[in-house]
């Protein structure tokens, strides 16, 4: 009972954290110059938003007992194949949540062909978010609960705070990617790779004009559709059930090898 409590007011804080950062830096934006360029305003605002939110969490991790493991860094995160089989499940998402995201709506007002916004849409937000949700909270989380339900919830309040119902959605199954690579390749690099990669793909979307078509009408075919609709669900799928078991086994491994200390110790 006091895993789940210390776990709930975790998160709470992570959250209160993040969102108390936000309107932070909203004020300080606020007070500054202003600049007729609304790109460049949106790159300042949130990169000073993480940079604060990050030093928040920071000390507030330094606080918990036992401490968090640090955020895992390593070559290994340069993995192309992993890289690519992850491209393919965000591309495939994409494909399945289309229909969801037809009938929901997204503001993409924010979004130009800047490139203040694409260094805010594919850099910085992808840095900032993996190292804050799949490093700091994961870690945070996983003092108290299984690595399969530190994924899950880091990826819940990973969607909440976006505000957007579609990009709440999405970031499930999005998380459970990113948590994923992250403990395979034991580095942050990997998802924020997958990240931005991700990001990329959204961003291109938006400034082409594509998102404003349905897949039905960008291939043109109803055949066609059912088919790659048909294969990106099962790539979907079977990603997930590969993401979740491997998770679920990791958390095993690294239970035993507590398990082990503990008796050598005694």
């Amino acid at each position: 009972m006091k895993k789940f409590a210390d776990t709930i007011i975790r998160l709470a804080v992570f959250a209160i954290i993040f969102v108390a950062m936000q309107i932070v830096a909203g004020v300080v934006a606020a007070v500054m110059p202003h600049s007729d360029d609304a790109s460049l305003q949106l790159f300042v605002g949130y990169t000073l938003s993480m940079v604060l939110t990050f030093i928040a969490v920071k000390l507030y991790t330094s606080r918990i007992k036992p401490a968090p493991r640090s955020v895992m860094k390593s070559i290994a995160g340069f993995n192309p194949v992993i890289t690519l089989a992850g491209v393919i499940f965000v591309v495939a998402l994409s494909v399945v949540l289309s229909p969801l995201k037809e009938v929901m709506s997204v503001d993409n007002s924010a979004y130009n062909d800047s490139v203040w916004t694409l260094l805010t849409v594919t850099i910085i937000a992808p840095i900032f978010e993996e190292i804050l949700f799949r490093g700091k909270l994961y870690n945070i989380l996983n003092v108290s609960v299984s690595p399969t339900l530190s994924v899950l919830l880091s990826s819940l309040i990973f969607g909440v705070l976006h505000f957007e119902l579609a990009v709440f959605v999405s970031c499930i199954p999005l998380g459970f990617l990113f948590g994923f690579v992250y403990l395979r390749t034991r580095s942050i690099i990997a998802p924020i790779i997958l990240h931005v990669c991700n990001n990329a793909l959204a961003y291109a979307l938006i400034v082409l004009s594509y998102n404003e078509q349905s897949l039905l009408e960008l291939v043109d075919s109803k055949t066609n559709y059912i088919l790659i609709y048909a294969v990106s669900a099962v790539v979907v799928l079977a990603g997930l059930v590969r993401f979740v078991t491997f998770i679920a086994r990791y958390g095993k491994r690294c239970a035993d090898v507590e398990v082990a200390k503990s008796a050598t110790s005694r």
